[in-house]
């Protein structure tokens, strides 16, 4: 089940026993990138969205995944993916991984992907503390 992080509702999908992925469409760990990029976010915080995730995990033992467009130079940065990481190591080892996606072009949008040194970046950032 996918989701750009409505808290309550995935508390509730927690309770019901039913046997998928939690998969969060992050794309920013920052507020303010976030709620530029996914409207939601001024309902339902970076925070807010990550521990909802976190008691999803604790009530089904599945393990989450952090969906991440990589869109270049607007959240591909290293000290993004380093914030990122800070983020859900705060809450625990295990219980997440982070899904990195190259954006794919679309004819007429202003976003495009990252370079792929930049993509690579990010991903050792991740890696490097501990985030599969």
């Amino acid at each position: 089940v996918s989701t750009v992080g409505l808290a309550p509702v995935i508390d509730r999908l927690a309770q019901e026993s039913i046997p998928v992925t939690l998969a969060l469409s992050l794309h920013a760990p920052d507020d303010e990138l976030r709620d530029d990029l996914i409207p939601i976010n001024s309902r339902w915080k970076v925070g807010e969205a990550l521990d909802s995730a976190r008691r999803y995990f604790e009530a089904t033992g599945r393990r989450v995944s952090i969906e991440y467009a990589l869109i270049r130079d607007i959240n591909d940065q290293a000290w993004r993916a380093q914030r990122l990481a800070d983020e859900l190591v705060a809450r625990g080892r295990g219980w997440v991984h982070v899904n990195p996606i190259p954006l794919n072009p679309t004819p007429g949008s202003i976003w495009t992907a990252s370079d792929p040194a930049v993509e690579q970046e990010f991903v050792d950032t991740l890696r490097r503390a501990g985030i599969p």
